[in-house]
């Protein structure tokens, strides 16, 4: 007896990969994202209140595209991405309290 586990809506046996074009586009992204990150990192330690939240800002999109496009979460079912989330959350949440913690 053969298992398939397609995601809802989809057909068993089709694959719900992009084209490579895709791939392609969202690297570049990256690339541009990551070069993007250089420049701001070499700003002058002055401007750190405006560099720092930059900063966290491109490494979110970044991973964000790479759970997306390179972890399929874009093409699965919403579930995983609640699960990812809630994980996320505690995350932020306990490295939000460590240093509290940690005296």
């Amino acid at each position: 007896m053969e298992h398939t586990h397609a995601p809802a809506g989809r057909a068993a046996g089709k694959s719900h990969h992009p084209p490579a074009s895709v791939y392609i586009n969202v690297f570049q992204w990256l690339f541009a994202f990551t070069i993007i990150e250089l420049l701001v990192s070499f700003l002058p330690s002055a401007l750190d209140s405006v560099k720092v939240p930059l900063l966290v800002l491109f490494a979110i999109l970044k991973a964000s595209l790479v759970v997306m496009f390179y972890m399929h979460l874009r093409y699965d079912r919403p579930l995983y991405t609640v699960i990812l989330l809630i994980g996320v959350f505690f995350a932020v949440l306990i490295g939000s309290f460590l240093p509290f913690i940690q005296r």
